[in-house]
């Protein structure tokens, strides 16, 4: 880990943690009444994949979400996240704004969600002093509609269903999923979980890459330590294995077909 990977996520995880209680009681003083709820958190992870995509080494990330009750069953919610590459071969930072309707059924949980990415290095980066890409490797932004089915299975784990189209390139990512939470102690938890991704209609495949096919099996563990009644450190560590969709264009330098990669963060809850 670089000396200024370390600095900025102990920034950040000092400055959550430190405040945690101070922040969270001023902020349920000025929002409570209005019954908006929500989360803090920061993060550092030693290589990001997201959907089964690598998209660079040692990122630091920040996220803010509220949420409140806007009618029997059904809640809304708006998400702001940042996040920003720390290796030093590649400029890569990106910003999304999104929001969510969710309907809770009964039988199982319906998620109607939009996102809007914005790529500040091109959606592949930019190599620093090098040039930046050009097509979908260049692009500034994204929209996506996206829809998630999720329920509780047997045994205490749980499944979700996500179809997610992409507006701006007119792909379809597709994924299933199951979870588990084991509780270790009054204040550590064990989280399991695995997702499986699919490409439809070239979901960002590049060449040598399947255009149709799976795109990677995740599989994760993490460690939920309660700091306070608010606060909670993560650890976590993954696997993520590329398939016929993703395994060319994953397998740069120093990458195989499959990545096990770390990190952690600290949120903050009110």
């Amino acid at each position: 880990m670089k000396k200024h990977t370390h600095a900025t996520f102990g920034i950040l995880g000092l400055a959550l943690f430190a405040g945690a209680s101070q922040a969270s009681a001023d902020v349920e003083s000025l929002i409570g009444d209005c019954g908006v709820s929500g989360e803090i958190s920061a993060g550092w992870d030693s290589r990001y994949f997201y959907r089964g995509l690598w998209f660079g080494d040692e990122t630091t990330w920040t996220n803010v979400e509220f949420s409140k009750e806007i009618a029997s069953n059904l809640t809304g919610s708006v998400n702001l996240f940042y996040t920003d590459v720390m290796d030093d071969a590649l400029s890569y930072s990106e910003g999304n704004i999104g929001a969510a309707l969710s309907y809770d059924a009964g039988f199982g949980t319906f998620d109607l969600g939009f996102v809007h990415f914005r790529f500040y290095d091109g959606f592949a980066g930019t190599p620093r002093g090098g040039a930046r890409g050009t097509g979908i490797a260049g692009n500034d932004e994204a929209n996506e509609i996206n829809l998630t089915y999720s329920q509780d299975l047997l045994w205490g784990f749980s499944g979700h269903i996500t179809v997610a189209r992409d507006l701006t390139i007119d792909g379809t990512y597709g994924e299933f999923g199951i979870s588990k939470s084991f509780e270790l102690s009054d204040s550590v938890g064990l989280d399991f979980s695995a997702t499986a991704g699919y490409s439809f209609d070239s979901y960002y495949t590049f060449a040598g890459d399947e255009s149709e096919d799976w795109t990677h099996t995740l599989v994760s563990l993490a460690l939920p330590i309660a700091l306070t009644d608010s606060a909670t450190l993560t650890p976590y560590v993954s696997a993520n294995i590329s398939h016929d969709a993703r395994d060319t264009t994953n397998s740069g330098a120093d990458r195989g077909d499959t990545e096990v990669f770390y990190g952690a963060s600290i949120s903050v809850s009110f």
